[in-house]
């Protein structure tokens, strides 16, 4: 692959072996592992020039100095396990991926008020075995996957599916390294000493932690989290409906018990494609790479006994109190045609042997079920995700669902669609699956993703997340007074980058004389 590199890159290379070791350098061959595993066109788009890990904060900084002082672009990852959005690719070809996983210690757990420090290269299979070994009373939160990183998914606004599953709304406390080299640390941190660093967010004066997430303002080298007190009892819930038309009523009897706090936990409805990807390949299913047919669907319902949307989440609370939550929800989704709910009940300290694998993720017990939705297509299967903010609507829901299947259906490619309902909001996480190894198949991948940006813009709706070639397409589309926010993110960027050099076009920001597409001046 034709890497990009510049004669820069191998200045800097050079001079950052002395400040971290040669061993922490990556060059050639070694950059294979800092590609995208899911590309969406050519794998050179997003090719990465170098890649250096550093093993502490001090390390960071001086790596940062040195890429000002020989003018190279760098591209910090925790994990990098970002797939879907891009994986550990840099925005700009030829970037040094600043690889920050061997920063991986817990540095404090805090038993009584169930707070963590974490470094970025934390995974939540890591933080989950370091809290279960402190004994402290308290859980952790994951996404579908365990290998990610804590803190890399806190800052993307990722997802797990506890009461404390908006993990972006959990972090506390931030050290963060500048542009400059600089390193700063966010709200009670800022005092040397402060015993409430990951007690109280906000600090003395304007809070800065927003500009950290989603950002190319800092590489933040520890995160403050929050855990969830360990429940004296759970439940897992699954709700089911047979007809397509039963996803709005589900949408809407969710919706009072998710605002009130009754549902406390990120509540997902998926479709049966979903649950098919989740446990193995297409060809289990049909062979070839046309559509799906029509029987497919029902076939799925039959085998795994699911409907044809079914709503999972959990309750969790006092024993004395849980039934009567369990009693509640029971009544609102009676109301609700051929709906069909489960109750699975738990103690809290219950082992996890004794809980059945889908429910361990409402418990905060990390895993890697989810794996094999990416290789729906087999081995070069892969995925991309369009996943726009939607209100907590039903009819809102069932009209996009329609929408989106026929867009998929006109590119020929398969619809895999999953609602993540939240504190005020809810996304469709639509799964573009598809074959990595079938050009034609990744160019119309490539164009599908490009068109529904655009077309749910019109309708008033934006993704909170993107891969790196829609990055700049996303960010377009917020375009309220000639896209005024665009153009403070790049004063912004002026100010603490001014010479544009960390992850230029992140989420679509770039430094001045490198504009963000379609934004005047």
């Amino acid at each position: 692959m034709e890497r990009g590199a510049s004669p820069a890159v191998a200045r800097f290379a050079q001079a950052v072996r002395g400040l971290i070791g040669d061993e922490h350098v990556v060059a050639e061959e070694g950059l294979d592992r800092y590609v995208d595993p899911f590309p969406v066109g050519d794998p050179a788009e997003f090719s990465a020039g170098l890649a250096v890990s550093p093993g502490s904060t001090d390390e960071v900084s001086s790596v940062v100095r040195a890429a000002a002082e020989h003018g190279v672009e760098l591209w910090p990852i925790s994990q990098g396990r970002n797939n879907g959005y891009g994986g550990r690719s840099p925005r700009t070809r030829g970037a040094v991926v600043v690889d920050l996983s061997r920063m991986n210690r817990v540095l404090d757990i805090d038993p009584v008020n169930g707070t963590v420090l974490v470094e970025p290269g934390v995974r939540f299979s890591d933080l989950y075995a370091a809290v279960t070994a402190s004994g402290a009373p308290f859980w952790t939160s994951a996404p579908d996957l365990s290998w990610g990183s804590v803190v890399g998914n806190a800052l993307e606004r990722g997802l797990g599916y506890t009461a404390y599953g908006e993990h972006n709304r959990m972090i506390c406390g931030m050290e963060v390294v500048l542009p400059d080299g600089e390193v700063v640390r966010t709200g009670m941190g800022a005092m040397a000493g402060n015993r409430t660093w990951q007690l109280y967010g906000p600090g003395f004066g304007p809070s800065v932690e927003g500009l950290f997430s989603q950002s190319n303002l800092g590489i933040v080298t520890k995160l403050g989290m929050w855990l969830m007190p360990r429940p004296e009892a759970w439940a897992a819930v699954e709700v089911s409906v047979d007809a397509v038309e039963g996803l709005a009523p589900l949408v809407d009897a969710a919706r009072p018990l998710r605002l009130d706090g009754t549902i406390p936990s990120t509540i997902v409805i998926g479709d049966p494609i979903g649950v098919a990807a989740f446990t193995g390949p297409r060809s289990d299913w049909q062979e070839g790479t046309g559509l799906l047919d029509d029987d497919v669907e029902g076939r799925i319902m039959e085998h795994f006994g699911v409907g044809r949307w079914t709503m999972t989440f959990a309750l969790y609370g006092r024993r004395g109190v849980l039934p009567a939550q369990i009693e509640v929800v029971r009544a609102a989704f009676a109301h609700v045609p051929s709906a069909r709910v489960s109750v699975t009940e738990y103690d809290g300290d219950t082992p996890v042997d004794q809980i059945a694998p889908p429910h361990r993720i409402k418990a905060g017990i990390p895993g890697m079920y989810a794996e094999k939705l990416s290789y729906w297509f087999g081995p070069t299967g892969g995925h991309i995700s369009f996943a726009p903010v939607l209100p907590i609507d039903g009819a809102t829901a069932l009209d996009l669902v329609a929408r989106l299947e026929q867009r998929f259906r006109e590119k020929g490619i398969d619809f895999c669609g999953a609602f993540t309902i939240g504190s005020r909001s809810m996304v469709l996480v639509s799964e573009v699956l598809y074959d990595t190894a079938d050009a034609d198949q990744v160019e119309r991948v490539r164009a599908l993703a490009s068109g529904l940006i655009d077309e749910i813009a019109a309708e008033g709706y934006a993704e909170y997340r993107g891969h790196l070639a829609f990055m700049d397409r996303i960010a377009r589309t917020f375009d309220w007074n000639d896209h005024a926010l665009g153009r403070l993110h790049t004063r912004i960027k002026d100010a603490l980058d001014p010479a544009g050099l960390l992850a230029p076009g992140k989420q679509g920001v770039w430094p001045t004389g490198r504009p963000h597409p379609g934004v005047r001046r």
